[in-house]
């Protein structure tokens, strides 16, 4: 459905909404999701909390749609810069440019990444485990595609490896870290010489 076509009330439903997940995606990074109260959301957003819950029901409610937006967000981020992978000698390049794609997101979905700190993407009650597979699915499938052969459990514990590593980097040097860049570019190098090795 084109916006042109929409409801005034849909469109001002769905700005609400926006309104709402980046003042959760604010307030849940600065605070962590135990930390953050749906009265501080409300207020970043501009709302009342009363017109928060016509939204959201509770806090769990706010961290599913975060993943949700943050999956909106890396799908076609990832899926363009995988799209170059045409064999492993390509994989340096590629995952240098998914280190700094994963970076950018970060900056824009603070909230998201807290959330995968405090309720790990491994569990299945994480707001971040649908995210999680589905990042390991559209890695595998792009290397599958570059003619690697590795055996398929073999393979999504070297992609699952790359990605939770990618993130816990992240989460442990966030923007602002001084040694953030240096300690990124050295990710790029162990996870190349990593992946190299194990898909050969």
């Amino acid at each position: 459905m084109s916006l042109a076509r929409r409801d005034p009330q849909q469109v001002r439903s769905q700005e609400t909404v926006d309104r709402i997940l980046l003042a959760a995606d604010h307030e849940i990074g600065e605070r962590g999701l135990a930390g953050a109260s749906t009265t501080r959301i409300a207020a970043r957003a501009g709302l009342s909390v009363g017109a928060l819950y016509r939204f959201f029901g509770d806090k769990e409610a706010i961290a599913d749609a975060l993943a949700v937006r943050y999956l909106d967000a890396v799908t076609p981020a990832y899926a363009d810069a995988l799209g170059a992978v045409t064999s492993v000698a390509d994989l340096d390049g590629v995952l240098a440019e998914l280190v700094r794609r994963a970076a950018d997101l970060q900056e824009r979905h603070p909230g998201y990444y807290r959330l995968t700190e405090e309720l790990a993407p491994e569990r299945r009650d994480s707001p971040a485990h649908a995210v999680r597979e589905h990042l390991i699915v559209l890695f595998a499938d792009a290397l599958r595609r570059a003619g690697v052969r590795t055996p398929d459990d073999d393979l999504r514990r070297a992609v699952d490896l790359c990605i939770e590593t990618v993130r816990h980097t992240l989460a442990r040097h966030p923007a602002g870290d001084p040694a953030r860049q240096a300690t990124l570019a050295e990710v790029e190098v162990m996870l190349g010489a990593y992946l190299a090795t194990r898909l050969a």
